[in-house]
C-alpha cells in the first residue's frame, strides 16, 4: 500500500475540524495545515494576523509510509493525492460563523458568500483537476465516517475526478433560499 496525501478543506465553518477528530478517533494521522505551512516557511505575520502564501505549501512533502489528510480550508494547495470537500448550506454556515467569537458580519459575509458561490470549487479545477474528490455536505451535521475512510484508503481509481465531478457538485446558488443567507 502506498501512502497518500488527502486535503480535507471547505469553508470555514464547514466541519474540517470536526471530521479530522473524528479521523484521528480511527488512526489517521491528521496535520493542520499551519504545520504544513509552518514547515515551509509560508507564515507570513501582518498587522497581527497571520497569513499563509500558498504558493509555498507545494514545496511540502509527505514521506511517511501511511496515509495523512491535511486539515485546513487552504490544504488543496498542497502536494496532495486527492481531496475531501465539505459543504454547508449558507444559511447554516452563517449560525455556524456567527458564534464564533473572531467572526465579524464583514468576516462572516465574505465566508458564507464564498461556500455560497462554490470557490474552493473554482480553486480545485484551477489547482487539480485530475484529483480525485468526495464533496460532503455537512449541513446536517451527519458525516458518513466510513464512506470518508473508504476514500481514504481505497484506491480511489473508481472515484471520479474534480473535473469530471464538478457539474454534479452542490449548486447553492440553484437551491431554494440559499441568497437569503446573504
Amino acid at each position: 500500500m502506498s501512502s497518500k496525501v488527502i486535503a480535507l478543506t471547505g469553508s470555514p465553518g464547514t466541519g474540517k475540524s470536526t471530521l479530522a477528530r473524528l479521523l484521528v478517533e480511527r488512526d489517521i494521522h491528521v496535520l493542520r495545515l499551519e504545520e504544513v505551512a509552518r514547515i515551509v516557511n509560508a507564515i507570513q505575520t501582518s498587522s497581527d494576523m497571520n497569513e499563509v502564501e500558498t504558493n509555498k505549501l507545494s514545496q511540502w512533502d509527505w514521506k511517511e509510509n501511511h496515509h495523512c489528510v491535511i486539515d485546513g480550508h487552504l490544504s488543496h494547495y498542497c502536494n496532495i493525492d486527492c481531496v475531501i470537500v465539505l459543504r454547508c448550506h449558507p444559511s447554516e454556515l452563517r449560525i455556524r460563523l456567527e458564534r464564533r467569537p473572531d467572526y465579524g458580519p464583514e468576516k462572516v459575509a465574505s465566508n458564507v458568500e464564498w461556500e455560497l458561490l462554490g470557490g474552493v470549487w473554482s480553486e480545485l479545477v484551477d489547482l487539480r483537476p485530475k484529483h480525485k474528490v468526495l464533496e460532503i455536505d455537512t449541513t446536517g451535521q451527519k458525516i458518513d465516517i466510513e464512506k470518508v475512510i473508504q476514500f481514504i484508503i481505497g484506491d480511489n481509481e473508481t472515484d471520479a475526478s474534480i473535473e469530471e465531478t464538478i457539474s454534479a457538485s452542490i449548486d447553492w446558488i440553484g437551491a431554494e433560499d440559499a441568497t437569503e443567507s446573504l
